[in-house]
């Protein structure tokens, strides 16, 4: 990631504030409402924020749970909202990442363990 210059102000009363802040006016609108329907699904299905109570092994199988959306995205698939659940999915592992839950090297364990058969 690319370092952005971020300039301080100072107050008079020796406070001091970076001027540097996330801009959430960036992120699609439609792109929030189709993440907080999936995650209003879930909390009335699992529990609100069930998901922050997994664990590594949830956290990895929620890479999987990506990828299925992806592909039934592709697949044209309109049971539901595949990107909508593929968003929620990366948000998790982006959570799961920032709060040490799992880290990159888990991922290389986790190629590992997965059997890989040459095609027939």
């Amino acid at each position: 990631m690319r370092k952005v210059a971020v300039s301080v102000e100072r107050f008079r009363d020796g406070a001091r504030r970076s001027d540097r802040k996330p801009r959430f006016d960036l992120i699609p609108f439609e792109f929030l409402e189709a993440v907080a329907e999936v995650l209003t699904e879930g909390a009335v299905k699992y529990g609100v924020h069930n998901w922050k109570r997994g664990r590594k092994g949830f956290f990895l199988d929620a890479w999987n749970h990506a990828f299925v959306h992806l592909q039934r995205f592709k697949e044209s698939d309109t049971s539901e909202d595949h990107l909508a659940h593929l968003a929620c999915n990366v948000a998790f592992l982006i959570w799961a990442v920032k709060n040490t839950i799992i880290s990159q090297e888990d991922f290389e364990d986790f190629d590992r363990a997965i059997p890989h058969h040459p095609p027939a």
